[in-house]
């Protein structure tokens, strides 16, 4: 009898313990569902934080890529290209393939356009005729220009959640107004402003709120003069 009795406990302690792992799991479920269909730290957070990464990831991609063609190639500046598939802006893609980033005999680096949801659908800005100020140079001519991509755009969450992974400070992105954000590079650095503000002075990455544009605009520094 004493030896029945105890496995008797001890098959209701198990069949307990089965029980609790149950319920912990269904109520760790029930909490990830709500925390996704709040917006707590849910699919819409999630889904910032990845376009988030896609404004770090491509134009780093692309930093890389220049200063290679640079130096192992001896590309200069003023002689990249940066003409892709379907656009004819920076001229006609295929060229001159050693020069041209996006090309498998140049850069060979894809063309990424920006995911859906992370902006307004406008294509990357590769341009040189704007200086960002206390980066490199900053003198008010073409020969401080920098070499920027710009996407102009950017929903005002992911333009907060990229300055605070800068900054780690939540902030509303300052206003700029600066004209020249369009123009598009095709080897020749000019000067149409400088992009000054105290929060952006001597950053290489940063967004924005373009007075001129009526948009959030992201720019990263391809190359700093």
């Amino acid at each position: 009898m004493k030896n029945s009795t105890a496995s008797g406990q001890s098959g209701n302690v198990l069949f307990l313990i089965l029980i609790a792992v149950v319920l912990f799991a269904a109520l760790s479920f029930a909490v990830s569902q709500s925390m996704r269909t709040t917006g707590g730290g849910g699919i819409s957070e999630e889904a910032e934080k990845i376009n988030t990464a896609y404004l770090h990831q491509f134009p780093s991609a692309l930093n890389q890529t220049i200063m290679r063609m640079r130096m192992s190639e001896g590309v200069e500046p003023e002689s990249l290209i940066f003409a892709f598939p379907g656009n004819t802006d920076y001229g006609t893609f295929g060229t001159l393939p050693q020069n041209e980033v996006f090309h498998p005999l140049g850069g060979g680096l894809s063309y990424q356009k920006a995911p859906d949801g992370i902006n307004d659908g406008s294509d990357w800005i590769f341009n040189g005729d704007l200086e960002i100020s206390n980066l490199g140079s900053t003198s008010g001519t073409n020969t401080s220009s920098d070499l920027l991509a710009i996407l102009p755009g950017i929903t005002e969450k992911i333009c907060r959640y990229v300055n605070f992974d800068l900054t780690q400070v939540m902030q509303t992105p300052p206003s700029i107004t600066v004209a020249g954000e369009t123009n598009k590079f095709t080897g020749t650095f000019g000067y149409a402003g400088t992009i000054n503000d105290p929060a952006i002075a001597g950053h290489d990455t940063y967004c924005y709120y373009s007075t001129n544009l009526g948009k959030y605009v992201f720019y990263k520094a391809l190359l700093e003069r």
